[in-house]
């Protein structure tokens, strides 16, 4: 499993310069034969634009499919959470567009690990 990094407040000029050296890094390694943690970067403008993006409801799916290394659907995740089909159906796919969760057929995976966030403020 993988790495998240959420940052928050950065501008575009920073992020291209941390993608670039990101880029670099890794690169070097692979030529050294090292290996590479996967590492996914989501940038928000503002803590507002964060906190409306991943809800105390949201991280509780993620630890909870992480945990769990993948959930049979949509509807099964509802369940196991104790939560109205609609409401989570919303926050997976508000993930799912994040790019937090993905999707194989009708199960849900999560490539980060439980303990597996970094946040990052500028």
């Amino acid at each position: 499993m993988g790495k998240i990094v959420f940052r928050i407040g950065l501008d575009l000029d920073q992020i291209d310069r941390e993608i670039l050296a990101n880029c670099e890094k890794a690169s070097a390694a692979a030529a050294r034969g090292e290996a590479v943690e996967a590492k996914r970067t989501v940038n928000f403008e503002s803590w507002t634009t964060f906190f409306q993006a991943v809800t105390p409801n949201r991280i509780a799916i993620l630890e909870y499919v992480a945990e769990h290394d993948a959930v049979a659907s949509t509807r099964a995740l509802a369940m196991a959470l104790g939560r109205d089909y609609a409401a989570v159906h919303a926050d997976v796919a508000a993930l799912l567009k994040l790019r937090l969760l993905e999707r194989e057929g009708n199960a849900l995976h999560c490539e980060v690990g439980p303990d597996g966030a970094e946040l990052v403020a500028a």
